[in-house]
C-alpha cells in the first residue's frame, strides 16, 4: 500500500470535489458551497513549488494525482491533491522500469482510466539505442505500481529521431487515440505531433499514424511538443508547446478541428501563453475543465535564472469565439469562476 504522508501547509484555498469525464478533459464540480469562499482567498502560483517538468493530471478514487517527468523521487513521480492547489507527494508511481528503457531517463508520462484500470503512457530512453521512445504501462491504482512488460516500446520512429511525449485521448465515441511527436530537433529533423488510434484495451496501436501538426509558423521554433487534445462545444482543440523549453522562448500554441483526425487548423498570430517577469518557459501542460471552467496546468521556471527546476502552475483557460486564452502566468489569481 502507497503511504500518503501529511499535507505540508496550505495554499489560502481548499474544496472537495466529484469528478465527471467527458471528451477526454477533467471535469469536477464544487461541493459544500465552498466556491465562494474560494473566490474570496483566490490562490498564488506555483502551486507546486518544486521541480515537476511536464505535469499531467488524472482525477481518480475522490482526489487529483500529478504526474511529471523523472527526478528525485523516480522514474515517475507522483503528487496528489483534493484541489489542484494543495500538493502531497505520494512516491515512485513505477518503481520497476521496463526491461529495454534507460534508469533515470523517463519523461512526461501521461495517465488515463481504462477498463477500471490505469494506463500511464510515458517517454523513456532506450537500451539498444541513443534515441527516445514511448510505452505504456498499466496499474491498478493511480499512485501505482505501473509496470510495463513490454520487451519493446509502443512507438520507436527510429528513422525520425525517436518518438517523445505521448497524450491519450479518449474521444466522445469511446475510442481511445494516442498523440505524441517525433523526436526530430533531438537528431536535426522536423518534428511533427503524430496521431494513431489504439485498441479497445489501449495497449496497442492500430491502424496507420498520421501527421496532424507540422512546423510551419514563425514562432515555432526548435520543435513542437507536449500535445493536449480536449472537445469544447463540439470542437476539437490540440494545445501544444514550441520553442527552447529552457529559456523565454517557450510557449503555448493552438489548432483546431471538427474531429480528432483533423484536418486540424492553427489559430491566432502566435503563442497564447509566453514567458514574462514573473515566469520563464510556461508550457507543456494540459487542459483541465473545472465544474463550467476550464483551466491549465503546466510547468515554468524562475525568471531569475535561479536553479529551482520547472514548477507547477495553474491558469485560466478560456475558449472563446476568437479560441482559446490562457490568463497567466501570474502569482496572484482570483478564483472567481466565471460562465463561458
Amino acid at each position: 500500500m502507497t503511504h500518503v504522508p501529511p499535507s505540508r501547509p496550505a495554499h489560502p484555498i481548499s474544496r472537495r470535489a466529484v469528478l465527471g469525464v467527458t471528451g477526454g478533459a477533467l471535469a469536477f464540480t464544487a461541493l459544500g458551497g465552498s466556491v465562494h469562499a474560494a473566490a474570496a482567498a483566490g490562490y498564488q502560483n506555483p502551486v507546486e513549488p518544486t521541480n515537476h517538468p511536464d505535469p499531467a493530471v488524472l482525477y481518480a478514487d475522490g482526489a487529483f494525482y500529478l504526474y511529471s517527468t523523472a527526478g528525485s523521487m523516480g522514474a515517475m513521480p507522483v503528487l496528489t491533491s483534493p484541489d489542484l492547489i494543495n500538493w502531497t507527494e505520494v512516491g515512485n508511481g513505477m518503481p520497476v522500469i521496463a526491461s529495454w528503457s534507460v534508469p533515470g531517463r523517463h519523461w512526461a508520462p501521461e495517465v488515463i482510466e481504462v477498463n477500471g484500470g490505469y494506463h500511464s503512457y510515458y517517454t523513456a530512453r532506450r537500451g539498444d539505442l541513443d534515441q527516445q521512445a514511448v510505452s505504456v504501462s498499466v496499474a491498478d491504482s493511480p499512485s501505482g505500481p505501473f509496470v510495463d512488460e513490454r520487451t519493446e516500446p509502443l512507438v520507436a520512429q527510429t528513422d525520425e529521431g525517436g518518438s517523445i511525449d505521448a497524450s491519450p485521448f479518449r474521444d466522445a465515441d469511446g475510442s481511445l487515440w494516442l498523440l505524441w511527436k517525433n523526436d526530430g530537433n533531438a537528431k536535426g529533423l522536423p518534428s511533427y505531433i503524430y496521431l494513431q488510434r489504439l485498441t479497445d484495451d489501449g495497449l496497442q496501436l492500430q491502424g496507420e499514424p498520421q501527421r496532424i501538426i507540422g512546423m510551419d509558423r514563425p514562432y515555432e521554433k526548435y520543435t513542437i511538443e507536449g500535445a493536449s487534445v480536449v472537445i469544447v462545444d463540439g470542437v476539437y482543440y490540440c494545445l501544444y508547446s514550441t520553442g527552447e523549453y529552457w529559456n523565454e522562448s517557450y510557449g503555448v500554441c493552438w489548432a483546431s478541428a471538427p474531429s480528432i483526425t483533423g484536418p486540424w487548423t492553427k489559430g491566432g498570430d502566435g503563442p497564447i501563453l509566453i514567458a514574462n517577469d514573473v515566469a520563464s518557459g510556461p508550457g507543456h501542460g494540459m487542459p483541465i475543465k473545472v465544474g463550467p471552467h476550464w483551466w491549465y496546468v503546466y510547468h515554468a521556471w524562475q525568471p531569475s535564472g535561479e536553479p529551482s527546476g520547472r514548477l507547477v502552475w495553474l491558469s485560466r483557460l478560456k475558449f472563446t469565439d476568437d479560441g482559446p486564452v490562457i490568463d497567466g502566468p501570474t502569482v496572484q489569481n482570483p478564483l472567481t469562476p466565471k460562465a463561458r
